[in-house]
């Protein structure tokens, strides 16, 4: 079965499902030149014949809504403002948008395809992470959320972005040992065209700060208690407050008690947990002021009491559970995505033969919201 079977979008040749959720669905993608075609509608062989410097390109991935959604105005600003702020954040730590368009009216976005899980996904794995492994991981997304926070316009001007969604399914790390934060659809900027309708939650509620519970005006410091919640979880080894529905939720993010992390494992440092407790203090003037301060917290306390991390040991370890679809891609990776071979390709076409599609959640990309304007 012929790749071009999944046809094109935009400039680009859809190759592979990577995956599909209640709003929109991923692929893994390359320049429609790459495999051969003049322009995006034409016909090309899988070798890549006809165009020149094939293993130059480098695999994408693209997203777009789901095609029952696709011609609903409210989703395709949702997605346009996704693409719009998304692209003006730069950081190694913020998965970077490449392009986006219309195609037959329809938009996409062109992201950096990262061969790599979601950090829920690895921690699912028996073993914890070690806690040099965990903080460098954290700190190199809180890298990547101050880089969103700090987005500015084409005038200077701050955007004001709250991403609003901070989760570990929202933080992905490569085959490279590097995290990055992803997944703009519920941040909040200055400009941005689109609202979730008023009183809908917006995030995920056990990541809730406690004036995101309380429906209170956010700013920064509110994505930072979030990251500062995944920072606990992931250096315990269990969840903080989890419940069993959304009032028992909402009622541990503001009243349940925080064991200190020196007490839920060994060999966490007082220094570590003191960094961490500090990102999630309730009363938002005494937490970390950037997540940028909370990285540099992170790593002194790391450095301070020998925490070393490794990331060829964290790219080891993200090889061993990647979805299937990403296996072939992670000997090629590299900055700016894995690069285009014949290998890979004929690799590709065969999972695609063979209807192998990755995981439904991709990073927490493609749930289900309801936009408004206003």
């Amino acid at each position: 079965m012929d790749s071009s079977d999944l046809g094109t979008v935009g400039p680009y040749e859809l190759l592979l499902q990577l995956a599909k959720g209640g709003m929109a669905e991923v692929f893994i993608a390359r320049r429609a030149c790459a495999a051969g075609r003049g322009d995006a509608g034409g016909a090309g062989g899988a070798a890549g014949a006809g165009c020149a410097g094939l293993e130059r390109e480098s695999l994408v991935a693209v997203k777009r809504i789901r095609a029952d959604l696709r011609y609903e105005s409210s989703y395709s600003s949702m997605l346009f403002d996704e693409a719009g702020i998304a692209s003006r954040v730069a950081s190694p730590h913020f998965v970077p948008v490449l392009d986006y368009g219309l195609d037959d009216g329809a938009p996409y976005i062109v992201m950096e395809l990262v061969v790599g899980v979601t950090l829920k996904h690895l921690t699912r794995a028996p073993e914890a992470l070690g806690v040099g492994d965990a903080i460098e991981l954290i700190a190199q997304a809180a890298e990547g959320l101050h880089a969103a926070h700090e987005a500015r316009d084409s005038s200077g001007e701050l955007l004001q972005v709250i991403h609003r969604d901070i989760s570990p399914s929202n933080v992905l790390v490569g085959v490279d040992g590097r995290a990055s934060i992803c997944d703009l659809g519920l941040a909040y900027a200055l400009r941005r065209t689109t609202r979730t309708k008023t009183g809908m939650v917006k995030g995920k509620l056990s990541y809730f700060s406690p004036e995101q519970a309380n429906a209170r005006p956010l700013d920064r410091r509110s994505d930072v208690f979030s990251l500062g919640v995944v920072a606990w979880e992931v250096l315990a080894g269990r969840r903080l407050f989890a419940g069993s529905n959304m009032v028992s939720t909402l009622h541990a993010v503001l009243e349940r008690e925080v064991p200190p992390l020196s007490s839920e494992r060994e060999g966490v440092s007082q220094a570590v947990t003191a960094a961490v407790a500090r990102a999630i203090e309730r009363d938002r003037d005494a937490r970390w002021p950037t997540a940028a301060d909370f990285a540099q917290a992170l790593r002194a306390a790391a450095e301070e009491e020998g925490h070393a991390a490794s990331r060829d040991a964290i790219g080891a370890r993200v090889a061993e559970v990647l979805p299937a679809p990403l296996k072939p891609l992670a000997p090629s990776y590299a900055p700016g995505g894995p690069r285009v071979t014949k290998e890979i390709i004929a690799a590709l076409q065969s999972m695609r033969a063979a209807a192998s599609v990755g995981e439904g959640e991709s990073g927490g990309l493609l749930e289900q919201r309801r936009p408004s304007r206003g």
